[in-house]
């Protein structure tokens, strides 16, 4: 198997060494280089992670670090830097290194923020598979994922397709119910005929009658001429009856009439027309329930009910989360003309965690605002909106003694001004980001904002420095 390849740039030869050493001990391969020069000229080895000096002759850290985000943004860079200045740490950040390390290094933290790195290009490396995978599957029925509730959904898609049986498609708002019923028409012998959809919930119920079976001119106030209904303009094709649940009862006997004669009858007509169309209809509500209720014919349910599929939640095909992702991420390129092409991985794992009421819908909604919302080509987890980051806990830093934090910075500035020693720099940072905290009164979008750096970074140092 392969090694990683990671480069060690560092104009120190000791530190180039110590680097070496400790990272080919873990497995890694390392390719050590002394100048900024050095590392462009061998950026085409493709490296996994770049570890750089900030300060070296000719070509500097920052400068290098540029050039190489203008070649893959991707590509996670590791700052070294021995300067005790927040400042510049947040700088080098806000230009596109993966995570910053304080020379002298700590080992432990050295690799943590490694491991964190390489998991980074792992699921970038991932989201480019995810979506050749995605367009192989829309080029079949447009069902995006491989899970095992998807997979059984698409065995019973295949088992009904090719025969005239009445389908009903059970799942929640936002679950690709629409999805499901042109897939049946496109795989059917109704293939060639028309793909007819109706909201039976869009529809004021004086009016479903007229938009299923049609209407005669002066059959009624407002019909001013003769007009085919949904279920004649499907002939030979298919009709989806989307949330039928809320079809009237007179029109559901009179529905119910076609099913069994198949033939309709306009309305204000006594014309019978024979009609040979495919009804698939779909619902988010209990059918069974409604029944006992007396709001929905059993009868007409069970003409309709004869293959039942139900989709599953999104909340129960997490898995399927990275590629529709990626498919939406495709899907949209060129609509917003931005290159993003990946998810980074604290988002990524906000996605996942999340609930998804809304389901594949609000997930689309989400991906769509992201890639708004983000200035690289990768949404990070301050582009996610505002109730995924709740759901995460992300939103407030809370404290048992929020004045303690307060007081204890006052403390740590009063011995700061008591002496002329400079603080240490992790001291310096956590110092920061309190203070940041504490002026904000915990709101971490407005704490980050006030530092100039995102939020997910305000997260990240957050972790760091132990203050969550």
């Amino acid at each position: 198997m392969a090694k990683d390849l990671l480069f060690v740039v560092d104009d120190d030869p000791h530190i180039r060494g110590l680097l070496t050493a400790l990272l080919e001990d873990k497995g890694y391969a390392i390719l050590a280089l002394e100048s900024g020069e050095q590392c462009l000229e061998k950026i085409d080895e493709s490296p996994s992670v770049i570890f750089m000096d900030m300060v070296m002759p000719g070509m500097g850290g920052e400068e290098t670090l540029k050039k190489i985000k203008s070649w893959n943004q991707d590509l996670p860079v590791i700052m070294l830097t021995s300067v005790n200045n927040v400042d510049t740490a947040v700088h080098l950040i806000k230009l596109g290194a993966y995570d910053y390390i304080v020379k002298p290094f700590d080992e432990a933290r050295l690799f943590t923020t490694l491991e964190k790195a390489m998991g980074q290009q792992t699921l970038v490396g991932r989201i480019h598979q995810l979506q050749d995978e995605v367009r192989k599957l829309s080029r079949s029925n447009g069902i995006i994922g491989n899970s095992k509730a998807i997979v059984h959904v698409l065995e019973r898609v295949g088992k009904v397709e090719a025969t005239k049986a009445g389908v009903l498609i059970l799942g929640e708002s936002g679950t690709g119910k629409e999805l499901v019923a042109r897939a049946l028409h496109e795989n059917s012998s109704f293939s060639e005929g028309p793909f007819i959809d109706i909201n039976c919930g869009a529809i004021p119920e004086t009016l479903q009658e007229s938009e299923l079976f049609g209407h005669k001119k002066g059959a009624f106030t407002g019909a001013f001429e003769t007009r085919k209904g949904k279920l004649e303009l499907a002939e030979g094709g298919s009709l989806f009856l989307d949330e039928v649940a809320e079809m009237s009862l007179p029109t559901q006997a009179r529905f119910l009439r076609f099913l069994q004669e198949r033939t309709i009858e306009k309305v204000g007509d006594h014309h019978k027309v024979q009609v040979n169309t495919r009804i698939i209809a779909a619902t988010n509500k209990d059918l069974k329930a409604l029944i006992k209720q007396e709001k929905f014919r059993e009868d007409l349910y069970f003409r309709l009910a004869v293959f039942p599929i139900l989709i599953p939640p999104l909340r129960e095909r997490k898995e399927d989360i990275p590629l529709l992702c990626a498919h939406f991420l495709q899907k949209y390129k060129d609509d917003l003309n931005k290159d993003v092409n990946s998810i980074n991985t604290e988002a990524m794992e906000a996605l996942i965690n999340f609930q998804w009421p809304g389901n594949i819908r609000q997930l689309e909604n989400v991906i769509y605002q992201s890639m708004i919302i983000t200035s690289y080509d990768t949404i990070d987890i301050d582009c996610l909106p505002e109730e995924i980051l709740l759901e995460e806990g992300l939103e407030k830093v809370t404290s048992s003694d929020p004045e303690g934090s307060t007081n204890d910075l006052n403390d740590k500035s009063s011995r700061a001004d008591s002496t002329p020693a400079v603080l240490p720099f992790h001291e310096s940072v956590k110092m920061t980001l309190q203070n940041a905290l504490a002026t904000t009164q915990g709101n971490i979008p407005q704490a980050a904002k006030a530092l100039e750096i995102s939020r997910s970074t305000f997260y990240r140092m957050l972790k760091k420095y132990q203050l969550t």
